[in-house]
């Protein structure tokens, strides 16, 4: 899959936690990685992580991108600087807007299961990032240091969308 193949050869100092298990994906078999996503949805594989709905972003029959609907934002590290949302767009498809759209599709998902906010993080030196979670509404709520980077902690608020 050249989605994975392009991760493992992206220089980008932001790369998601994703790819680690996009590279234990047995490339022969997308269902069987489909298959397992679709579990996280039920059910977490460790206590201290969210039950999670993975949707992919699809351009000329390539994935361009994917986003995580993480629904337990009290699991883990997710409230302190993980978030509601993680996403990542392959490096093939930077530059286009992908993510701002991926955001946007997933807003209602919360909305639909009565989340009224959603917290989503970015490295401070991410600018693409940053733009996409304001270019949705995030206002930024505080920065926070981890392991020696400095992660941006923005909150959308949907209460308004959801009257």
């Amino acid at each position: 899959m050249d989605y994975i193949h392009n991760w493992s050869t992206d220089t980008s100092p932001f790369k998601i936690d994703a790819v680690k298990t996009y590279a234990e994906v047995n490339l022969d078999n997308f269902a069987e990685y489909v298959e397992k996503i679709r579990k996280e949805e039920i059910s977490a594989e460790k206590p201290d992580w969210s039950t999670a709905t993975k949707y992919f972003a699809f351009i000329n029959g390539q994935i361009a991108g994917e986003i995580s609907c993480r629904w337990q934002i009290e699991k883990g590290i997710l409230l302190e600087w993980g978030g509601h949302i993680g996403y990542g767009i392959a490096p093939d498809f930077r530059g286009q807007h992908i993510a701002e759209k991926m955001v946007n599709f997933a807003l209602p998902k919360y909305q639909k299961r009565l989340i009224s906010q959603v917290m989503i993080s970015a490295d401070k030196g991410n600018v693409a990032s940053r733009k996409t979670i304001e270019a949705n509404g995030g206002i930024l709520e505080n920065t926070v240091e981890i392991d020696g980077d400095e992660i941006c902690r923005y909150w959308i608020n949907l209460e308004k969308s959801m009257e």
